[in-house]
Parts: C-alpha cells; sequence; structure tokens
C-alpha cells in the first residue's frame, strides 16, 4: 500500500499488484517461527532439566536419521567427545523399553563394544524409548555417569515420563515442520494461480479481465470520495512492421520494454494492463485530465528514447497515447476507455508519436488545484 501524495489528505491508495510469493513465504515462516522447518531445533533445555532431576553430568537424546539432522538436545557432551559418545548410545535404540545398566564395564554385551574402549566417563548407562504415537522407534533418551549406580522404581518411572515428554516435542515440532512445509506450498501455488489468472504471461501486468476489475473498483472508489481520476491508451505505432522486419521475438523485447518505461514512469497504485496486442492502458487514480496529460507525454519521450536491437540494427520505437476520465455517472471503466481509445485515434490520425485527451462530457468532479498534489518517479 502507498501513502496517496495528495495534500492534506491521509487515506491510502489502493494497490492491486501481484502477491509475490518470496515474500509471502518469508511472511509464513515469521508467523509459525517456532515450526520454521528450515532451520535445526536446539531442545538442550529439556536435556539439561533431566540432568538435575537425575543428577548426572550427561544427558543426550539419540535419533534415527530422519530426526537427528534438525533436532537437539544434550547436556554435558564435549565436541571432541560427541561422535564416540553417540555412537555409544545409539546402541540403546536397540532396546524395546527402558533399561538402566549400572556398570557398563560389568555388562556382557556394553563392555566388549569398540565405542567403549576409551571412555572412562562411562559408568552408568540408562536410556527410556522414544517412539510416535503409533509405537515406532525413533531415538533413546540417555542417562551416563562416571559412577556406577541404579534407579528406583519411581526414578524409572520419571525417566519414562521424561521420554514422553521429547517424543512428544519432537513428533508435535516434526509435524509443525511439515504443516509449515505444506502452508508454503500452499501459498506458492496461490501465487501460480493468481499471476496465472490475473496477469499477461508476457509483460506480467494485469490482463484485461484482471485490469477491467481493479478498474471498477477504483471508479466508484472516486465517486465514493469525490476524487480525480483518468486513463490512458497507449498503442505502439507501426508494430506490425517491427514484427514483419525484426520477428516476433524482437517485437515481445519491445513490448516488454514498453512495459517497464510505463512502470518506471507511474506509481506503484497505478493500474497497468495489457488489452490485447500492442495496446496497454494505464488508471491513474486521483489525477486530474492535465496532470494525466503531462504524465503521458514524459511516457511518450521515455520509450522515444529507448533503444532495441533488431535484424538491421539498432531502432527505436514511437508510442502514440489517448487520454480521458470518466464521467460522475459511470459505474465501471469502458465508457472512459472508449473516449480514451477515441483519443488514441485522433492520435494515429495526426501523425503519431503524440497525445490526445479528451475530457468526460458535462461537469467536471471537484478536484484538489494544488499542483504540487502528485509526485511521480518519471524525470
Amino acid at each position: 500500500m502507498v501513502e496517496a501524495a495528495f495534500l492534506g489528505d491521509t487515506e491510502k491508495l489502493l494497490s492491486y499488484l501481484p502477491p509475490r510469493f518470496e515474500n509471502l513465504k518469508t511472511e509464513v515462516l515469521q508467523k509459525y517461527q517456532i515450526l520454521n522447518g528450515s532451520a535445526s531445533y536446539d531442545a538442550s533445555q529439556i536435556a539439561r532439566t533431566v540432568a538435575l532431576v537425575f543428577d548426572v553430568p550427561t544427558v543426550i537424546v539419540v535419533l534415527n536419521e530422519r530426526y537427528r539432522h534438525w533436532y537437539h538436545s544434550q547436556h554435558g557432551v564435549t565436541s571432541d567427545a560427541a561422535g564416540p559418545l553417540v555412537a555409544f548410545c545409539a546402541q540403546g535404540n536397540l532396546s524395546d523399553s527402558l533399561f538402566v545398566v549400572p556398570d557398563v564395564r560389568k555388562d556382557t554385551f556394553f563392555s566388549r563394544e569398540t565405542a567403549m574402549m576409551g571412555q572412562d566417563n562411562i559408568v552408568f548407562f540408562a536410556g527410556a524409548p522414544l517412539s510416535d504415537p503409533d509405537g515406532k522407534r525413533f531415538g533413546t533418551l540417555c542417562l551416563i555417569d562416571q559412577t556406577s549406580r541404579d534407579l528406583s522404581c519411581d526414578e524409572r518411572k520419571t525417566l519414562l515420563s521424561f521420554g514422553e515428554l521429547v517424543s512428544q516435542d519432537i513428533c508435535l515440532r516434526s509435524a509443525g515442520r511439515y504443516a509449515v512445509k505444506d502452508l508454503i506450498e500452499l501459498e506458492e501455488e496461490k501465487c501460480f494461480l493468481f499471476d496465472l489468472a490475473m496477469t499477461d504471461p508476457l509483460t506480467k501486468v494485469l490482463n484485461r479481465r484482471a485490469f477491467y476489475r481493479f478498474a471498477e473498483r477504483e471508479i466508484l472508489r472516486s465517486h465514493r470520495h469525490g476524487l480525480e481520476l483518468s486513463i490512458l491508451m497507449i498503442d505502439i505505432d507501426h508494430f506490425k512492421s517491427i514484427n514483419d522486419t525484426h520477428g516476433h521475438s524482437i517485437g515481445d523485447e519491445v513490448l516488454k520494454k514498453l512495459v517497464a518505461a510505463i512502470s518506471d514512469g507511474t506509481r506503484d497504485e497505478d493500474l497497468v494492463g495489457r488489452l490485447g496486442g500492442e495496446e496497454f492502458a494505464v488508471l491513474l487514480p486521483e489525477t486530474a485530465l492535465d496532470k494525466a496529460s503531462i504524465l503521458a507525454d514524459r511516457l511518450r519521450e521515455s520509450v522515444k528514447r529507448q533503444t532495441h536491437s533488431g535484424k538491421t540494427g539498432d531502432f527505436s520505437i514511437s508510442i502514440s497515447l489517448g487520454v480521458s476520465t470518466p464521467e460522475a455517472s459511470d459505474l465501471d471503466i469502458l465508457p472512459a476507455l472508449d473516449r480514451a481509445d477515441k483519443a488514441l485515434y485522433d492520435a494515429k490520425r495526426n501523425g503519431r508519436d503524440r497525445v490526445e485527451t479528451m475530457a468526460a462530457p458535462g461537469p467536471s468532479k471537484p478536484h484538489n488545484t494544488d499542483d504540487e498534489w502528485i509526485v511521480r518517479r518519471a524525470s
């Protein structure tokens, strides 16, 4: 939305630009930061809490490949010992239930594990299974201590409870990641469909149907607030000869460069549409006929300064423009477009490369007479 440059008016002009997917993607990710699927999540606070409850120096959540790349929760693990420690704790994933090993050095299974070699700080080892609601195992919440110990019945229940807590946290965040992914894909599809339905595929301005639809809104808004509104009709002079001489691909580039000149010379709230072939329309909210004529001439000069590369060398083009305004009784843009089209025809008949105007019949609507009321980007 762009604030009106109309002095003393705080109302904001409507803007009907197509949504940009990258902007929407950022908004979705910001809205669902807690479920952001693009970043790793550190749940080490849970591990620290478990370590405090059980008075152990090391707690680590060991997960399978699906989860380990984005979910991390550990306490008391140094970077140099992380690899061997994870390899050792991964053996706990073989257990389907809670396990407690008071002293791994005396345990038949763990004492032979190569991951144990050089790990004098691993004596006590206990773990609670992590699984999804369907019971599918995906990791273990592991406790490690440097001295031999055991867990009471209540402590085992507490460890199982923590295991369920971690499991729920992982499952929730995993579901959230997929939800955000779906939301992003949905927004991308919506932008694609909007672009397909509303914009011209070559020039990316509004197509004929969308231009009429949005222009009708501006007509009604101008009547409601007693604001001026003008319409430009633009046609490339001798465009057929450009296609015949240089080919349709060069003609397409000419159309795109014309739209670039129009976009550079108009405001964000101005509506630009391709009505067909080389014919374009520009709707100018809160713009009187004389100001619209000045803008039209600036666009004409801007287009003449463009240089195009063709089969026979560089060339330039010219455009003819017709300018008009709607009547107070108009409920859509068609009557004003018809008058602008007649003015365009006059410009063609009078030698092309010019601007002609055709005012609406009847009394003009009240409007601000301050010459500084509108600011444009065109030089």
